[in-house]
C-alpha cells in the first residue's frame, strides 16, 4: 500500500529525490579540481602499500595473535589453554610478574629451512613468539599448574576468595 500525496506515490517521490542527489553529485564531482598536494599524497600511500605487500607476506599479519589462546574463567579457576602445535616444550618459556601478568615466550623452529619461493601459500607460523595476559587480582599464583600435551599447553591458576570489606557504622555525637 502506497502512501498517495497530491497524486505523487511515495515510491515517485523517492525515486525523485535520490536521482537528484545523484545528479548533484556527479555534478560536484566534475566541477572539482585536483590538488597537486592531494595527488603527491595518494601516490605515497600507493608506494607504502605496495611495499607493505611485498615485506609482509600473509602469514606474518595472520600470526600477530600466536599462539592462539583460550581462557576459561570459572568461579574456582581460570584455565588458560595455548594451541602451540609444533613447538617443543624446551622452547617455552612462562613466567609471571608481580603485577600478575602471566608471560608466554618461545620460538616455533622449522624441521629444515626451505628458501625455494615456490610457495603457493604459506601459512604455517616459524619464528619466536610472545603474548602477555593480565591475570584478575583474585589468582593465586603460587598455586599455578602447567601441563603440556599434544601441543597444547594448559595452564590452571585457582581463585581465592576476596573478602569484600565490612562497612563500620561510626555513631554520630
Amino acid at each position: 500500500m502506497l502512501m498517495r500525496i497530491k497524486g505523487y506515490t511515495m515510491k515517485k517521490i523517492l525515486t525523485s529525490a535520490v536521482a537528484t542527489l545523484l545528479l548533484a553529485g556527479s555534478l560536484q564531482a566534475a566541477t572539482t579540481t585536483v590538488d597537486p598536494i592531494e595527488m603527491d599524497f595518494a601516490k605515497m600511500n600507493q608506494y607504502f602499500n605496495s611495499l607493505m605487500e611485498q615485506h609482509l607476506n600473509t602469514s606474518a599479519l595472520n600470526n600477530i595473535n600466536y599462539p592462539r589462546t583460550d581462557i576459561q574463567d570459572t568461579p574456582k579457576e581460570m584455565i588458560i589453554k595455548f594451541d602451540l602445535a609444533g613447538v617443543k616444550k624446551e622452547n617455552i618459556k612462562l613466567s609471571i610478574n608481580d603485577d600478575k601478568v602471566l608471560t608466554i615466550e618461545g620460538e616455533k623452529k622449522e624441521a629444515k629451512e626451505n628458501k625455494s619461493k615456490n610457495f603457493v601459500q604459506k601459512e604455517i607460523f616459524y619464528g619466536s613468539f610472545q603474548k602477555m595476559i593480565k591475570l584478575p587480582d583474585n589468582v593465586e599464583i603460587d598455586k599455578l599448574d602447567t601441563k603440556y600435551n599434544n601441543g597444547i599447553l594448559t595452564v590452571t591458576i585457582p581463585k581465592k576468595e576476596i573478602k569484600k570489606p565490612k562497612a563500620k557504622i561510626i555513631p554520630i555525637k
